[in-house]
């Protein structure tokens, strides 16, 4: 399958069902806690967008509005980034690795905006995995850093084909 035709069929918006983590080989929290939310968007010209985000009440202070004003406690505005993420750019597949439409891998970026100034500039390798049952199409994007140990496997369902 030529690569268009993978992302032809990756491309739709995706709703976040969980994230598993592991830090050295250890099962650890979710950043997005118990209850976390997110999309996935792929399009099919190439571009990502990403949003995850914890729903857990004592993790989303109710007194903080858009855009930020004198409300809300510097520790109220840090509770919510340490509990979100956010990014967008172009993706692609990497024909380096065995592509189907089924598995591979995508690239995410060079990132071109995002919550995480670090990720800014960085092509996010992301192994991915289709699974379709009863109609339904899951994603599995399994995220891998190594620089401090770190794995998830991030599920998504489709909620748009694209």
């Amino acid at each position: 399958m030529k690569t268009q035709e993978i992302i032809k069929f990756l491309a739709g918006m995706y709703s976040l069902l969980n994230n598993t983590q592991w830090r050295n080989g250890t099962q650890v929290p979710d950043p997005w806690g118990t209850t976390p939310a997110g999309l996935l968007t792929y399009t099919r010209y190439g571009y990502i967008f990403a949003v995850m985000n914890s729903m857990e009440p004592e993790k989303r202070p109710l007194n903080l509005t858009w855009p930020p004003g004198e409300q809300g406690s510097v520790e109220d505005w840090a509770l919510i980034a340490k509990s979100s993420l956010s990014y967008s750019g172009p993706f692609g597949l990497n024909t380096s690795v065995p592509l189907t439409k089924f598995s591979g891998q995508v690239l995410h970026g060079p990132v071109v905006t995002g919550s995480m100034p670090s990720m800014v500039g960085v092509v996010q390798r992301r192994n991915y995995t289709v699974v379709e049952r009863d109609g339904e199409v899951y994603l599995s994007i399994a995220v891998i850093t190594t620089q401090v140990g770190a794995r998830s496997e991030i599920w998504w369902r489709r909620v748009a084909k694209g």
